[in-house]
């Protein structure tokens, strides 16, 4: 499962970064249960958390009843890598929210990109690679549905 912040694809007022809707439909792709903490991009194949509250990653692992070990959050700030974090999630964190590396490594992010298109470039080589590091795909995604 991965579970991504919906700030890191704009809004209607801030522009969507570069690569945003790739990588949720190469992560879906790749056998991953995407789950966005807020309203995401139309036409990507995700799940969506209507009201993440304080606690956007713990909402997105008991919407799909997920596990930590079975999932990996992309965050684009110190506040939403802190939350992984707290959940005990691994973080790859994209400098678009406004941090820059170092604060999002200072809060826990295990991988830091520029933004999505970046992320993208080096999937192979980043937690995002393959969901079956953490398991069998679909493990911890029973019970899924949109909030």
């Amino acid at each position: 499962m991965t579970v991504i912040s919906a700030a890191l694809f704009g809004t209607g007022w801030r522009p969507a970064p570069p690569g945003g809707t790739e990588l949720l439909r190469e992560c879906a792709a790749r056998g991953w249960t995407v789950v966005l903490t807020g309203p995401g991009p139309l036409g990507v194949p995700v799940l969506t958390v209507a009201d993440p509250g304080g606690d956007p990653v713990g909402a997105a692992l008991a919407l799909v009843d997920g596990e930590p070990s079975h999932a990996v959050a992309v965050a684009g700030s110190v506040r939403e890598v802190r939350a992984a974090r707290r959940a005990g999630v691994p973080c790859v964190a994209l400098e678009t929210g406004g941090n820059a590396g170092p604060e999002l490594r200072a809060a826990g992010a295990a991988e830091v990109h520029r933004d999505a298109a970046a992320l993208l470039r080096v999937l192979d080589d980043s937690l995002l690679a393959r969901p079956r590091a953490f398991g069998p795909v679909g493990a911890g995604t029973g019970g899924a549905r949109n909030g």
